[in-house]
């Protein structure tokens, strides 16, 4: 399945909706397949982003979306 999703998920570009600029994209292994860090200009935007797009694309059966804040920035 994480074959099928790849394809897609690598189409984005940087700025996939107004407001949203992706960061990263991760394939992981265990519960998820992939992640995605982005970052949004609020709430309502990152919430567009994913289920506008994100959840459209065919094959993705569940997302989880956990909001983060930086506290410090390892790399120089």
């Amino acid at each position: 399945m994480a074959a099928k999703l790849y394809e897609p998920l690598m189409e984005f570009d940087e700025n996939p909706v107004d407001g949203v600029r992706l960061e990263e994209a991760y394939q992981v292994f265990g519960q998820w397949d992939f992640a995605i860090l982005f970052q949004a200009d609020t709430n309502e935007k990152a919430l567009h982003f994913v289920s506008d797009k994100i959840r459209l694309i065919d094959g993705v059966l569940e997302t989880f979306t956990i909001p983060i804040v930086p506290i410090k920035n390892y790399r120089k």
